[in-house]
């Protein structure tokens, strides 16, 4: 809370539970370290020195009610000779009860309880009337990636208009790169919007802890024609993966996203049916951002290298934020490399959307899981991209000119489960066809 201007509320304590210890290596300091000697363990050695003498249980009840009586009446007059002041703070504040301690942990620790009880949910079914339309007009199969992107904040992607060449590794793809640069996030942490990018609900209807219980877009995927394959370079997939195969290829703390196209094109091929892969990738994930890119690639200095981002510039924090942006564009740009050596077979695409975004120090917040309603825009405003050669396009009846001049409107999250289904050739009733990203720019 005191480094990353951190609130404690019940998605935050979601993220502590569903971590790492690779994660949580990331986030330990000699800094944290002396606030919890000092602040904690010292004076809790006073308290357990300390003697005390009680009186009979009555005297104490009467003592203690007392003693919350009149601090109750002191507040009330505090507040209420500047009600206009107080009113101003609580309106405009609403965040303040997740810095209270202990107020803010022992409320997000009560929502959570409620939430995992939960869990004996019986299982849903989604889409149970799903069948596969095979729609597109050639006998190839479909190859589709989904890249989950891991903090990514739209502000700092070239491809939307930011003055640095964040960009730059994916220009030779240009021509079949559709960029939505007004999408918005389901949440502002992973253990929020990834569960909820898979969803069918959209971000008003979905309800957290919900994903332990439902099928989502991979079960229907899975079950209607294609393989699916999860590929995890993060802190899991949030019970997304939890009915499709998964690899993890990381052995150790931190693995390059390079390391997600292990074998791909092999992996690939060893299958008759048409394939969904879903890439999780570290990606701009902080506080260690120096850690998730090769050295070599740097293109911006100097850079910070600490976990303590208070400690660093505005400038080295920009830089090292922006290279994983950057290395970020080279994997794409990979990927899109491997698909088409593949096109002879298969009907290609990739489709790229961060889970949510990032603070880099704007009004001393640093790193994302804000509160949604009072999240800046910098942790809400995410990049999203698809990439559809020309060939793809053809076969799925799309109108690429007419998917560009649609990519400016507002986007969210809330689009991408029907927009796979839709190119998917997935006919369900649970399908919106308004929420299709391609469906008005198919030519049939």
């Amino acid at each position: 809370m005191v480094s990353y201007n951190t609130p404690i509320d019940k998605v935050m304590l979601l993220n502590v539970i569903q971590t790492d210890v690779y994660e949580v290596q990331d986030l330990l300091s000699f800094r944290m370290l002396t606030y919890f000697l000092l602040l904690g363990l010292l004076p809790s050695l006073f308290i357990i020195k300390t003697q005390i003498t009680y009186g009979n249980f009555k005297q104490e009840l009467l003592n203690s009610l007392k003693i919350i009586t009149g601090s109750a009446i002191l507040c009330g007059i505090i507040m209420l000779s500047g009600y206009q002041a107080t009113d101003n703070v609580f309106r405009n504040h609403r965040d303040t009860k997740y810095y209270l301690s202990p107020v803010n942990y022992i409320g997000a620790s009560l929502s959570v309880a409620k939430m995992r009880r939960k869990s004996n949910h019986p299982f849903v079914v989604v889409a149970p009337d799903a069948e596969l339309n095979k729609y597109w007009k050639n006998n190839k199969k479909n190859l589709f990636v989904f890249v989950v992107g891991e903090t990514a904040r739209a502000a700092n992607f070239s491809l939307g208009g930011y003055h640095r060449p964040t960009n730059t590794p994916l220009e030779k793809h240009m021509n079949d790169i559709i960029y939505y640069s007004d999408t918005t996030a389901c949440g502002t942490s992973t253990a929020v919007s990834l569960p909820c990018m898979f969803s069918p609900y959209g971000r008003k209807d979905f309800k957290i802890g919900s994903e332990e219980y439902t099928e989502n877009m991979l079960d229907i995927l899975d079950k209607n024609g294609y393989k699916v394959l999860w590929r995890e370079n993060n802190t899991g997939c949030k019970n997304n993966c939890d009915r499709v195969e998964i690899e993890d290829f990381c052995t150790k703390k931190t693995c390059l996203d390079e390391i997600l196209l292990t074998d791909f094109a092999k992996k690939i091929q060893q299958n008759e049916e048409n394939t969904f892969v879903v890439m999780h990738q570290t990606g701009s994930h902080g506080p260690a951002y120096f850690e998730h890119y090769p050295k070599e690639i740097e293109q911006w200095s100097p850079v910070c290298t600490t976990e303590n981002l208070g400690s660093c510039s505005k400038e080295e924090l920009i830089n090292v934020y922006d290279n994983t942006v950057y290395y970020t564009s080279i994997f794409l740009s990979n990927i899109m490399d491997e698909l088409n050596k593949l096109s002879d077979k298969y009907n290609v695409a990739l489709i790229y959307a961060s889970d949510h975004g990032e603070s880099l120090g704007e009004n001393g917040i640093y790193l994302h899981a804000q509160p949604y309603d009072t999240a800046p825009s910098y942790q809400k405003q995410i990049p999203m991209l698809i990439w559809l050669p020309n060939d793809s396009a053809k076969a799925f009846g799309i109108d690429m000119d007419c998917m560009k001049k649609a990519a400016n409107a507002p986007h969210s999250h809330d689009n991408l489960f029907h927009s796979a289904l839709g190119l998917a050739g997935i006919k369900t009733n649970i399908y919106n066809k308004t929420l299709d990203i391609f469906a008005a720019c198919k030519k049939n």
